[in-house]
């Protein structure tokens, strides 16, 4: 509670009031108020202003509640000393509402979080004065954790593999044009016409898929490494090795990767099997042919004809396999020279399947420019094992080349 005096005898000096008191000073206050007839000044309450003429002895007042504000009695309705300046109201009503203001905010700032509290306790000291005006540090923001649902789309983009590591199954064993004895037979008479090579000589069929050529060339003298990627291809090579009695070296692994250094006499890729990758790779794969033979060695090389696609694109090929129909619908990329296939077979129990696959065709006169870049020396080109060292341009769809090691 506070007691504010209000009125002071002109004739004696203003006595000192304490600015809290409590309310047991308060009492004693009271208590020790002399009378009128000793000539002391006059007191008089703020809370309890006289209403007559005589100046009346204080009277204990009750204690306010906390908060209640004192205000200051009106002039006309007590007589007696004259009120107190406004200017003193006014550093008064400064005074409480400065100790108000402060106890307010003193009550109503809460604790921050453990990184304000450390953020806080790192901060130089200030006054108290500094303390109160001061605000709080904002909280310290955190990064968002991430997402679980981006892990889960990341987690499903995966890369699909190249094409020649998928296609090779046993629906596309399927849809392939069986050769007959008799061709495969002619086929590797014109292999072995070609290479030149002894009978005992070690022979490689770079992508020998089936083993068809590779089993029909050992029956003949020859020692033959099959070399292809296709574990299922290899299978079937194996089999058809020991249907017909022949024991050949079988080996998986990926052309760009092969490491043979002057091993074989000769070395044959038929059927289109060159040209799956890029152009760099595509040469190195070359490059690797070219040290794999001994010098003097002969390189056979089978693949479409570039200007026989193109004339005939786009296509569409309707043929007969194992147990289905397929048709192969062919177009040329004619920037890029690649042959592109979607083959669709329709099996015989009514179910469908369907594969693509991406060639780069060669001309005759491209095809000679890269074997000439790896060091090969060109001897021989044909249109069809049929008419060797016989072509016909845009008229032939095989480019078979013969090319030899120095």
């Amino acid at each position: 509670m506070r007691i504010i005096a209000i009125g002071a005898s002109p004739s004696a000096a203003e006595p000192e009031v304490p600015e809290e008191l409590t309310d047991d000073d308060v009492a004693a206050g009271i208590d020790e108020l002399p009378d009128e007839s000793e000539g002391e000044p006059e007191r008089y309450v703020a809370e309890a202003p006289a209403t007559s003429a005589e100046t009346p002895q204080p009277e204990e007042v009750p204690a306010a509640p906390a908060e209640a504000r004192v205000e200051p009695p009106s002039v006309e309705s007590a007589p007696g000393p004259p009120a107190p300046a406004a200017e003193e109201f006014a550093a008064t009503e400064d005074a409480v509402a400065t100790d108000d203001a402060a106890t307010a905010r003193d009550d109503a700032v809460s604790l921050p979080p453990d990184e304000v509290s450390d953020a806080l306790d790192s901060a130089p000291p200030v006054s108290d004065a500094d303390a109160v005006l001061q605000k709080p540090p904002p909280p310290v923001r955190r990064p968002a954790p991430p997402s679980p649902t981006s892990k889960r789309v990341r987690g499903r983009k995966r890369e699909r593999a190249p094409w020649w590591e998928e296609i090779f199954t046993d629906d596309f064993q399927r849809a392939s044009i069986r050769l007959t004895d008799a061709q495969v037979s002619s086929e590797v008479d014109f292999i072995e016409r070609s290479l030149g090579v002894s009978r005992g000589g070690a022979v490689l069929d770079l992508a020998c898929g089936a083993g068809y050529h590779a089993v029909e060339l050992a029956t003949r003298g020859y020692g033959v490494v099959g070399f292809d990627l296709s574990v299922h291809q290899l299978a079937l090579a194996s089999d058809v090795a020991q249907g017909r009695g022949q024991k050949i070296n079988l080996l998986q692994g990926d052309m760009r990767d092969m490491a043979f250094e002057e091993m074989f006499d000769g070395a044959f890729c038929w059927n289109t099997s060159f040209g799956y990758f890029e152009e760099e790779k595509n040469f190195n794969v070359a490059e690797r042919v070219f040290k794999s033979l001994r010098p003097g060695g002969m390189f056979l090389l089978d693949v479409a004809n570039r200007d026989f696609a193109a004339h005939q694109s786009p296509s569409q090929v309707w043929f007969e396999g194992d147990s289905c129909v397929c048709m192969d619908d062919m177009s040329v990329d004619f920037i890029t020279s690649r042959l592109r296939v979607k083959r669709s077979i329709i099996l015989d129990d009514g179910t469908t399947r369907e594969c693509q696959y991406s060639l780069r065709l060669y001309s005759l006169h491209e095809l000679g420019k890269l074997l000439h870049a790896v060091g090969f020396r060109v001897t021989e080109a044909s249109g069809h094992p049929t008419t060797p060292g016989v072509f016909f341009g845009q008229h032939s769809p095989r480019i078979i080349v013969l090319a030899q090691r120095p």
